[in-house]
């Protein structure tokens, strides 16, 4: 782990406890900006300097890029016209990767350390030293901490010249585009693994229930992406279910449920009133026009997006409304 020229060691320092020792294998340095408070560094080491069935892990955990990677020898023939791309493990066994890196690239952002890390193989068209100029390549950039992951995130125009609305980024405005991009993967990963965990253990159960007692109403029902949709604000303490059904007799049509954890009990969300079809569909947008006028949710964007309904007059008045001691819009199961 020896660099080709001195580095700062804070670098190491601040990268050791926030990194796992496979990552910083062949570590080679890297610089902070004069403020201290942004960071690249990066690590180059070749496959054959170490036992591969103790980094698989670290790369298959990994998305990755690659430079210098002979194209033709990734291609795997099916037949004489067809071909697929070889996966990582096979261009590793093969030689078509001869060399891995890693870069690191942080900010520190409201009192605390964001850190980017990329994963990049290196194939036989490109040696060491060239490796190591490309990934060094932006360091002597007058501009280089203020752009790419250290400025804003980039705003695309749609054909029509209008800038395209990147919602996601809008709950972590004016943060750099590197921290609004990991705030928003971390906040994806936490919200699907709370969708996952809520439809298997209580949306599949309770749907299955709804068509066992009322067989008419509920024929079946189809979710949208997969897992049932699930709407909730970031504190996750309850939630609204979305899906459509198919009554026997009038057709299919949106239906909408809560889920209240601190009472066990699902309710029928009666706001929205429901609008019957003769078939199935995909339904994003009228999840979206049942809401569109009362809450923050205004596209239908917002469904795959890592984006909670944060909007505290959404759910107090059109969902735990109570008048005279009975919720308004919701109705007990019975």
């Amino acid at each position: 782990m020896t660099p080709e020229k001195p580095y700062d060691p804070e670098l190491l320092t601040l990268l050791e406890p926030r990194t796992y020792e496979r990552e910083l294998y062949g570590f080679r340095g890297g610089l902070f900006n004069a403020s201290r408070t942004k960071f690249f560094a990066y690590t180059y080491a070749r496959l054959d300097s170490v036992d591969y069935d103790d980094y698989q892990a670290l790369f298959q955990d990994s998305g990755h890029s690659s430079v210098g990677a002979d194209i033709e020898r990734q291609k795997k023939w099916l037949d004489g016209r067809h071909y697929q791309m070889k996966d990582m493990d096979e261009r590793i066994k093969e030689g078509i990767y001869l060399a891995w890196s890693i870069q690191f690239t942080g900010i520190f952002f409201e009192e605390e350390w964001f850190v980017q890390k990329e994963l990049i193989f290196w194939g036989e068209q490109i040696d060491e030293a060239k490796s190591i100029a490309w990934l060094s390549r932006g360091l002597d950039d007058a501009d280089f901490w203020n752009k790419g992951p250290f400025g804003p995130p980039l705003v695309f125009d749609d054909p029509n010249g209008r800038p395209f609305r990147n919602i996601e980024a809008e709950e972590f405005a004016g943060a750099p585009s590197l921290v609004s991009h990991l705030k928003i993967e971390e906040k994806r990963k936490i919200n699907r693994a709370f969708e996952r965990y809520m439809n298997l253990i209580f949306v599949h159960p309770f749907l299955q229930s709804m068509r066992i007692r009322f067989p008419d109403e509920y024929v079946d029902f189809s979710s949208l992406f997969g897992d049932y949709t699930l709407l909730y604000s970031r504190e996750r303490a309850f939630f609204l279910l979305v899906t459509m059904a198919r009554h026997r007799l009038k057709g299919y049509r949106l239906v909408w449920f809560l889920y209240d954890p601190s009472s066990s009990r699902f309710y029928r969300w009666t706001y929205p009133l429901p609008r019957y079809s003769e078939w199935d569909y995909a339904y994003g947008e009228d999840v979206i026009a049942d809401i569109k006028d009362i809450s923050e949710w205004n596209e239908h964007h917002f469904l795959l997006s890592s984006c909670t309904l944060d909007d505290p007059n959404f759910w107090a008045e059109y969902v735990w409304k109570a008048e005279n001691g009975c919720y308004r819009w919701l109705e007990a199961i019975g």
